[in-house]
């Protein structure tokens, strides 16, 4: 593996084909997504937790995802959850600047309708490069 770490998934935790089909499943038990959504929130895997939160209409599981989106300036994690106000958007746009990705900060602005910065970050990002 020249050098890359991968993450070994503790005792019960559902390898890749096995999360896939219990994804796919049409109704799967809510009590089981919520466990695995934390399990894989425990771990830090957002997205992973993310897909079991939503299949199983976890909200509790849901608002840490939410919340961890608006900490670390997420704006893809947070486009995932769906609809949100324009003011959760410019918070979101405020810690992703704070924490330098232009990029989610320009999407953030422009969810929360305000075009103006957005294309202002979009011009800073032309000039500044990728």
């Amino acid at each position: 593996m020249s050098g890359l770490s991968a993450k070994v998934l503790p005792q019960g935790m559902p390898d890749c084909l096995k999360k896939r089909r219990l994804l796919n499943e049409k109704a799967l038990d809510p009590e089981l997504c919520r466990d695995y959504g934390e399990k894989y929130l425990a771990l830090g895997f957002w997205e992973d937790a993310l897909e079991f939160f939503l299949l199983g209409n976890c909200q509790t599981g849901l608002e840490q995802i939410k919340a961890q989106a608006l900490e670390s300036g997420d704006a893809y994690l947070m486009t995932r959850l769906g609809p949100q106000s324009p003011e959760i958007w410019r918070q979101l746009a405020d810690q992703a600047l704070k924490q330098g990705k232009i990029h989610f900060a320009r999407r953030a602005l422009e969810a929360a309708g305000d075009q103006e910065q957005a294309e202002e970050l979009a011009s800073r990002l032309q000039i500044d490069g990728p």
